[in-house]
């Protein structure tokens, strides 16, 4: 008899056990309503619970829907929240929010009819990559077919009613629908600038939800459509080989194309793969559009720069486009990329300092994430990375013969770096073939 109450009692323990929470972390997870989902990172230092809050799951949309989440800390140490990525069926990017309160508009029409899963899930400041949550949804705008946008871009030659002197707004790196952005588009609005010249990046991958949102629908940088002359950036290929959304975005705008705006001619490049040395076709078409513009004052724009001292390596692959640039007098190059601010002394074909050569700006400085400035060079004349006042904007008053340059901050407008740049006499230039030097 002893043995059977044994066995009894054994098995009572047993039946508790099993019906007791095996851990924190199994308790929290089964107790997450369906559109949350619980996760931990292996170390168990926190529970995170990442949670859709909008739409409710089974929502139809028939027109631009509105997403949210939540990201919050069950148990343990906060790490801090990030970004939350959007997907369709786990895969399809959608947009990354980075910040609080993680809701943004998707433009429904531009996806096909259909019933889809939407899904969540939050990069947490330690790397830590939360599970994805995700609630079914339904397309049904009347979409059967993805839009073609069948417009054609124009290049924009500047409003000259906007203010007097002829002034040239430039950043790029910058629409992330942060609050820094807001700072930097403020900024502008208050200059009211003749022209706009974004250098490229719509974070994080440059996906239809991103421009829509982050580069704005008359919000943010799009404010200044009107006005804006763009280049693509890097990001915008992350999502698309094809930048297919930078396109679209933009009318169908050219690789590569130029303005005349006050006197100045004013040339946008694609730095992302475009140049191929002497022989592409970028380098050709810009050889032929620099001998059909024997202008006084030329002014060239891409992403990727071919000397800087910032966070991202120099792109080698620009080197013939900035040889011909300096040998048809070209006197300023406007680039992004790096998210800081770079001012280089004149250099020639071979960054070689020389009063007769192009004078580089680094512009990274739209409003998002200003980075680690690594190295040092000797002709840099001034840089800036310093939070968060290295956000700002480049103003450029083209003259007859010279631009007169202001790097504004976003706090308070303050003036960073200023200057006189002249205009390059052609006659003046040394050209010489062999490769640029690298100082690092």
């Amino acid at each position: 008899m002893k043995k059977i109450y044994r066995f009894l009692f054994l098995g009572v323990i047993v039946l508790v056990l099993i019906s007791a929470p095996m851990s924190n972390l199994v308790q929290r997870v089964s107790a997450a309503p369906a559109n949350c989902v619980d996760s931990s990172p292996v170390s168990a230092a926190y529970i995170v619970e990442v949670c859709i809050t909008a739409p409710a799951s089974g929502s139809t949309f028939t027109g631009n829907g509105t997403i949210s989440a939540t990201v919050a800390i069950q148990s343990g140490t906060d790490p801090g929240t990030q970004q939350v990525i959007f997907f369709l069926n786990s895969t399809t990017y959608l947009l990354t929010e980075f910040s609080r309160p993680f809701t943004f508009t998707l433009p429904t029409n531009r996806y096909l009819d259909g019933t889809y899963t939407l899904n969540a899930q939050a990069l947490m400041r330690d790397g830590f990559t939360t599970s994805q949550v995700g609630i079914s949804v339904t397309f049904s705008t009347g979409t059967i077919n993805l839009p073609v946008n069948t417009n054609t871009f124009t290049p924009k030659t500047g409003n000259p009613a906007n203010s007097q002197p002829f002034v040239v707004a430039v950043v790029g790196d910058g629409a992330s629908g942060e609050v820094n952005t807001t700072n930097v588009t403020n900024l502008i609005a208050s200059v009211n600038p003749n022209l706009f010249l974004y250098l490229g990046d719509v974070y994080e991958q440059g996906s239809i939800a991103e421009f829509y949102n982050w580069y704005g629908t008359s919000t943010f940088f799009d404010q200044f459509r009107s006005i804006t002359d763009p280049t693509v950036g890097h990001h915008e290929y992350l999502n698309d080989p094809s930048a297919s959304s930078y396109f679209y975005y933009w009318d169908n705008v050219p690789n590569y194309y130029s303005v005349n705006a006050n006197g100045w001619h004013i040339i946008s490049l694609n730095s992302h793969g475009a140049a191929g040395g002497t022989s592409s076709a970028e380098y050709i078409w810009l050889q032929a559009d620099l001998a059909a513009n024997p202008a006084a004052c030329t002014i060239a724009y891409y992403h990727n720069p071919l000397y800087t001292i910032g966070n991202e390596a120099p792109d080698l692959s620009m080197t013939s486009i900035w040889q011909l640039l300096a040998s048809n007098k070209a006197s300023i190059v406007l680039n992004g990329n790096d998210h800081d601010y770079e001012r280089w002394a004149p250099m020639n074909g071979n960054g070689v300092p020389s009063p007769a050569g192009i004078t580089e700006f680094i512009l990274g400085t739209g409003g998002h994430a200003l980075e680690p400035v690594p190295n040092s060079d000797f002709r840099v004349a001034f840089w800036t990375n310093t939070y968060p006042t290295a956000y700002g904007v480049l103003f450029l008053t083209l003259n007859p013969t010279s631009a007169d340059f202001s790097f504004q901050s976003s706090v308070g407008g303050t003036v960073l770096d200023s200057g006189t740049i002249p205009c390059v006499p052609k006659s003046t230039i040394i050209y010489h073939t062999y490769l640029p030097l690298i100082f690092k």
